[in-house]
């Protein structure tokens, strides 16, 4: 009986351990950086330029953030054939770069109607 306590009593820490310990080491989620600023009051030069590079896509968000004293805004745009990128461009307009959104478009979204 004493062997079966321990046993439970064992099995019971082990659980206990383990349910408390896995969310320290899941991966947390940061927020992404830069304030979300309106397509209206974006610059005009930083419009173009994303305009320019967004290939017929829509743009969905624009951020501006500052680095090292460099203010930079980056937009997040869905092209016409459904992937993603982020454009990059410095607040004068000009082009920093432009890369696709790897961790956007390796996510698979199935409809829930009509799929």
């Amino acid at each position: 009986m004493r062997v079966v306590l321990r046993t439970l009593n064992i099995f019971f820490l082990a659980g206990a351990l383990l349910f408390f310990a896995e969310p320290a080491f899941a991966k947390k989620e940061r927020p992404p950086k830069g304030v979300i600023v309106k397509w209206n009051d974006v610059p005009a030069a930083v419009r173009a330029t994303v305009e320019t590079n967004a290939g017929g896509g829509k743009v969905k968000e624009v951020r501006q953030e500052t680095t090292n004293g460099f203010v930079f805004y980056w937009a997040e745009v869905r092209g016409s054939d459904g992937k993603w990128s982020k454009i990059y461009v410095k607040d004068a307009g000009t082009l920093i770069r432009v890369e696709p959104d790897n961790a956007r478009n390796k996510r698979k979204h199935k409809p829930l109607f009509g799929g």
